[in-house]
């Protein structure tokens, strides 16, 4: 096991916040691809205007489709991804995220298998992967009933 000195808990909070960047960038160049492929362009055309390739643009079209929640800025998922990314306070991300109406996950419909995860599930989730602290996580599931 590492030993977490100052300069190393420096280290690993910078990655985690590269790696919300990364997260963040890629859900706006979906919606991007998005509000292109609404105006009728074509997946060339797209992938010309924002300077990728029509391979990945066929890529992020058939995620948004089987996933179109993904583009709804509301997810709980994307509020702390952004908090944690660009240091916005986190008492203004903790009081958002007491007044979300949230979904438990369910099992996925026939013939596909797994389940699907609720909002509740993105909140665990970034408090596993050390984007919201224990005192947060706790503060936010007092106040929504979890």
């Amino acid at each position: 096991m590492i030993v977490m000195d100052n300069h190393i808990a420096a280290l690993h909070r910078g990655a985690l916040q590269r790696q919300a960047r990364q997260r963040v960038d890629l859900l706006d160049e979906l919606r991007a691809v998005q509000n292109a492929s609404s105006r009728g362009m074509n997946q060339r055309d797209i992938a010309e205007v924002l300077v990728t390739s029509q391979a990945k643009v066929h890529r992020m079209l058939k995620a948004i489709e089987r996933r179109p929640d993904i583009l709804s800025s509301d997810q709980p998922e994307e509020l702390i991804l952004r908090a944690f990314a660009y240091d916005t306070p986190r008492r203004d991300l903790i009081e958002k995220l007491k007044s979300i109406s949230y979904t438990d996950g369910e099992e996925a419909p026939y013939p596909d298998e797994g389940r699907i995860p609720g909002t509740w599930d993105q909140v665990v989730g970034a408090h596993a992967q050390e984007l919201l602290t224990e005192s947060e996580f706790n503060e936010v599931r007092a106040a929504v009933g979890r």
